[in-house]
């Protein structure tokens, strides 16, 4: 049962508690944005009121909360028409194909900028600011996603470490230390060396950007970050991972953004000084 149709379900909802999943069932898009305190001022009810729901709803915090949403507003009938996993038939024509991943690419980017707390967005930029090395861990399907994040920030003047085959995290886990930071790039957090990085990152107290999907991972516990992937694809039977990368790309480019705004006139004027063809 998807949220909404729990929502409606549910009977024992007291007068306060009705406004306030009216407002989720009336502003979904507006429950995704705002914070607790921005919640409860915009849909008049107490922040109290807000956790009591949760707790009928059976749900563990907003961020769960936000994830269901997008979850259901995900099944509703405008994006049953596209097939994630076979956007396109053998006998469409060019531009049938053509149109079919443009509608790809916006509903995708439209839930990925949905599942995105702009509280842990800030969150993730500051800590990067303040690192003292950033390394990033991809998944096998991420790693040129990675490697341009990479490219980005060193045109900036930022190093950031892109570290591919297992052997290597394993090793550059062991030569991390207090001030760095590990952004973990996994869709469904499967590798099977994974939870051993993160446990090891944790009792090192080393902070983890996670990016994965909504599908809930054994990793999710270990990260003190965490962003989404729009989650439409499977994870295995596809012919390409066309929403989940444009997901990842989008939040990396995002990221890269809001680091490079942080000090715009200095990150412009490095990169114009610094520039080659």
């Amino acid at each position: 049962m998807d949220l909404f149709t729990k929502i409606k379900s549910i009977t024992s909802f007291t007068e306060s508690e009705e406004i306030f999943t009216q407002f989720i069932l009336n502003h979904p898009y507006d429950v995704i944005q705002l914070s607790l305190q921005q919640l409860a001022k915009t849909s008049y009810v107490s922040i109290s009121t807000i956790y009591r729901v949760m707790e009928k709803l059976d749900i563990n915090g907003l961020n769960q909360l936000k994830l269901q949403i997008s979850e259901s507003l995900k099944n509703n009938k405008d994006l049953k028409e596209i097939d994630y996993n076979y956007p396109f038939k053998k006998t469409d024509t060019h531009h049938q194909i053509m149109t079919q991943m443009l509608s790809l690419y916006e509903q995708t980017l439209k839930n990925t900028f949905n599942l995105i707390d702009l509280d842990e967005l800030l969150h993730i930029v500051q800590a990067l600011k303040k690192a003292n090395n950033i390394y990033i861990f991809p998944s096998i399907g991420n790693y040129f996603m990675a490697e341009s994040f990479q490219q980005s920030m060193l045109e900036i003047g930022v190093k950031v470490d892109v570290i591919k085959e297992a052997y290597y995290q394993h090793w550059n886990v062991q030569l991390c230390k207090e001030g760095d930071i590990v952004m973990l790039i996994s869709y469904a957090g499967r590798t099977p060396q994974i939870k051993n990085i993160v446990q090891e990152l944790n009792q090192k107290n080393i902070p983890i950007i996670l990016i994965s999907s909504t599908i809930h991972t054994p990793i999710d516990q270990f990260a003190k970050y965490h962003l989404y992937f729009s989650s439409y694809e499977d994870s295995e039977e596809k012919i390409a991972s066309f929403s989940s990368r444009i997901s990842l790309q989008y939040l990396l480019d995002c990221i890269y953004a809001c680091y490079f705004n942080r000090d715009y006139q200095k990150n412009l004027e490095y990169k114009i000084k610094n520039y080659i063809d």
